[in-house]
C-alpha cells in the first residue's frame, strides 16, 4: 500500500476529518464496503459513520500516512476473518514492523497514547472536560 489516498479513490471510500471530540475515544474509525462485504466496528456504529467513510481525529491530522495505513490493515485483517480486537493488535504489528524506527511514528505513538490517558481522567492538562 504505496499510495494510500489512492487505495481509497479505488475502492470509493472517502477519508474525513471529524472534531477530536467526536472521535477521541477511538482516535480513527471506519465504515466500509470491502469486497462485497460491509467492515465496520462497533465504535463505527455507535459514531454513526457513513458507509465508506474512514474517519480519523482532526488533532491527528499531521500523522496521517500512519494512521491511515493502519486503519486500512485493519480492514483487510477484518476482511480476512479477524475480529475487531485481533485486526487492531496485527494492524498495530504491521505498523511497528514498518516503521520502528521513524521518529514522526514514534512521537505519534507517544501523542496518542498521552491523549489516550487524558481522555481516560477526562481532563486535558488542567482542564476537567
Amino acid at each position: 500500500m504505496d499510495d494510500l489516498h489512492g487505495e481509497l479513490r479505488r475502492r470509493g471510500w472517502k477519508l474525513v476529518y471529524v472534531p477530536h471530540e467526536v472521535i477521541r475515544d477511538y482516535n480513527a474509525c471506519y465504515n466500509v464496503l470491502y469486497e462485497g462485504r460491509r467492515i465496520c466496528p462497533p465504535a463505527g456504529e455507535r459514531l454513526g459513520i457513513p458507509l465508506n467513510e474512514i474517519w480519523i481525529s482532526e488533532r491527528w491530522r499531521k500523522y496521517e500516512k500512519y494512521i491511515l495505513y493502519h486503519e486500512l490493515r485493519e480492514i483487510e485483517y477484518r476482511a480476512m476473518g479477524y475480529d475487531v480486537e485481533e485486526a487492531h493488535w496485527l494492524a498495530e504489528r504491521d505498523c511497528v514492523a514498518l516503521w520502528r524506527a521513524d521518529p514522526i511514528w514514534r512521537e505519534m505513538v507517544v501523542e496518542i497514547h498521552i491523549s489516550d490517558v487524558e481522555n481516560m481522567c477526562g481532563c486535558i492538562g488542567d482542564k476537567k472536560i
